[in-house]
């Protein structure tokens, strides 16, 4: 069955100049038309375009996720598992150090746990196996789910691997996204 898109849907998917754009066309139609709507016509447009700029703002750009993970492969393992756990805490997570081998960190918010894994972050192509080594820890734990991040690229069998699984893969934007635009000092 197809979606039903609305204009304003559309719209938030957009940058932020196109509602600006189609405010201002049409508070120009109004306002020849009929000039006391006009400003109540732009209104909602001006809205969306503030709140997609804001979110834009907040957000790191296309041009610099690349950039963004070589500097998160550079970093020491201490290094990068400060920027991940401080990630999770700002979202509102209790992050405790885990003693197995399947994964590297125990998340939990609102009594549900999540077995983080991102030992392999550097591995220029994460394969199967850490996976199935994750979801094998997901059951035994009795987590509720489990998270694998990956700074370098991911085997086609290990994207599909999660599918109806309780584990997501983070890597690429998703990934530079969960890190966002902490540690402006750094490298990132």
């Amino acid at each position: 069955m197809a979606q039903n898109r609305t204009l304003f849907s559309v719209l938030l998917e957009q940058p932020w100049w196109v509602s600006t754009l189609a405010g201002a066309a049409l508070f120009g139609i109004a306002q020849i038309a009929f000039p006391p709507v006009a400003p109540f016509v732009a209104l909602p447009f001006l809205v969306i375009a503030i709140y997609v700029g804001y979110r834009q703002l907040r957000s790191v750009s296309p041009g610099q996720v690349e950039a963004r993970l070589a500097a998160l492969r550079d970093m020491s393992w201490e290094q990068f598992s400060a920027v991940i756990v401080a990630a999770y805490q700002r979202q509102g997570y209790t992050v405790e150090p885990a003693q197995k081998t399947a994964y590297d960190f125990t998340l939990t918010q609102q009594g549900r746990i999540t077995l983080l894994q991102c030992r392999r972050w550097k591995v220029s192509q994460l394969g199967v196996g850490p996976l199935q080594d994750l979801a094998r820890a997901v059951a035994d734990a009795g987590a509720h789910n489990g998270i694998c991040i990956a700074a370098g690229n991911v085997s086609p069998n290990a994207r599909k691997f999660p599918a109806g699984k309780p584990i997501s893969l983070l890597s690429g934007t998703e990934l530079v996204a969960l890190i966002g635009k902490a540690n402006r000092k750094s490298k990132l």
